[in-house]
């Protein structure tokens, strides 16, 4: 009896110890779906709308295959906490071809870092604290506007061609732009739902229910000319030019205007 009980003693401390080392070993990491390759590059930088650039002492880029390798096998999380966010935060990103392939955001103050699956962890500010003195990095950005998408994709090609480009942001160019159809208020057009309600089957005979959004701005004219509503309909231009319903006038045709963001290294 007396060697059963020490049999199961000594297999259930060597089971407990298999899991104590297995909890340390298996430590989620940061970057453990990451496949490095050549142009592979790791960021840390202050968010780019923050004016204030809270955290750029913490600042660093690696570019080096060898050492991101070493990095992310370093890199570990804690025990998860509850998701929380700082405004402005720390970005953790990972680059290839000129894209953000993934983006951690770590809240420095509360000690965590949410990453890519929604979920926040303990994170040791001290991994990154210092990689700013052994790899410096500074950058700028700058936000054009395009009407079309060709134009955007001349001046990113231009753009991939500068030693200094990291990396952008690209617009959508989900629609084409947007034009204007006013109603008289009547017993039939009560309110913008109602108009919605009977433009919706115009619009569709066109286009498909996804491409294109109707809406109603309170603008000057919705605002101040209660004896009318004037709907604001955004998708091709097709739609402008062969949408035709009696006593209505399409008008006011205006290209989007999408945003785009280009980031540039600042050389030391």
């Amino acid at each position: 009896m007396k060697n059963k009980l020490l049999f199961y003693l000594k297999h259930i401390l060597i089971a407990s110890l298999f899991l104590s080392v297995t909890k340390v070993n298996g430590q989620k990491k940061l970057f453990d779906t990451l496949k490095i390759e050549a142009g592979t590059k790791i960021v840390g930088r202050y968010e780019h709308f923050d004016q204030d650039k809270t955290y750029e002492k913490y600042n660093f880029i690696i570019d080096d295959p060898e050492k991101i390798k070493q990095f992310v096998k370093e890199l570990k999380l804690g025990e998860e906490v509850p998701n929380s966010l700082e405004n402005p935060a720390f970005k953790l990103t990972v680059l290839k071809n000129h894209r953000e392939i993934g983006v951690w955001t770590v809240n420095p103050s509360l000690k965590s870092v949410m990453v890519h699956d929604g979920h926040t962890y303990a994170f040791d500010l001290a991994q990154i604290s210092q990689l700013n003195q052994l790899y410096p990095f500074a950058y700028n950005f700058e936000v054009k506007t395009f009407t079309a998408k060709s134009d955007f994709e001349t001046y990113l090609a231009a753009q991939k061609k500068k030693v200094d480009f990291l990396f952008y942001y690209a617009p959508q160019f989900k629609y084409e732009g947007s034009f204007e159809i006013e109603f008289k208020a009547s017993p039939q057009f009560t309110s913008p739902k109602a108009i919605t309600d009977f433009l919706s089957p115009y619009l569709q005979k066109l286009v498909k229910a996804n491409e294109y959004r109707m809406g109603y701005v309170l603008n000057e004219k919705n605002i101040n000319n209660k004896g009318q509503y004037t709907m604001t309909i955004t998708g091709p231009k097709r739609l402008f030019d062969q949408l035709q319903v009696d006593g209505l006038k399409n008008e006011n045709w205006q290209p989007m205007q999408e945003k785009a963001h280009f980031f540039y290294r600042i050389k030391p």
